[in-house]
């Protein structure tokens, strides 16, 4: 019993102690506010709506902003920065989707939308004008109609 017991302890110290150049990750690298600014402007608040983090006055958004320092003083990059955010808080961290597919539909699909309108609109003109040319007041008395000479002669004399 008593070497059981001492087999655990010795497996549990073991695996407690730090291997060796695996320590912690070295976060004395100096950060100024420009930097955290520079990363914030692209990372969106994920409690207030549409305002960027380095805009935001919530205390919640500082602890973010000092989180961002954070990140940053040990070494991780912008886009590390960005990734760790969206694997916290999701796409509405960074205000675009960063899947390829949903980046491609969100310019496509808007430009779909204007081309198909702009196409609507000039099929629709151009079936109003048709109409128009079709349904314009003809000259349906002929010009030798008894009854379009009294009109013509009774209005000159009004006239």
């Amino acid at each position: 019993m008593r070497l059981w017991l001492l087999v655990v302890t010795l497996v549990l110290l073991l695996s407690a102690a730090p291997v060796q150049g695996q320590g912690p990750p070295d976060c004395t690298r100096s950060v100024t506010q420009d930097d955290v600014n520079r990363v914030s402007r692209h990372l969106y608040c994920p409690v207030c709506e549409n305002l960027p983090l380095r805009d935001c006055p919530t205390e919640a958004c500082e602890r973010w902003r000092d989180q961002v320092r954070e990140l940053l003083a040990c070494g991780a990059s912008d886009q590390e920065v960005r990734e760790y955010f969206v694997a916290r808080f999701g796409q509405v961290a960074v205000g675009v989707p960063t899947d390829p597919t949903l980046q491609f539909f969100t310019v496509a699909l808007p430009l779909l939308a204007i081309g198909a309108l702009g196409i609507l609109i000039g099929l629709s003109l151009w079936r109003g004008r048709a109409q128009r040319a079709e349904s314009a007041p003809r000259d349906e008395l002929p010009p030798d109609d008894p009854y379009r000479a009294d009109l013509e002669r009774e209005l000159d004399e009004r006239f």
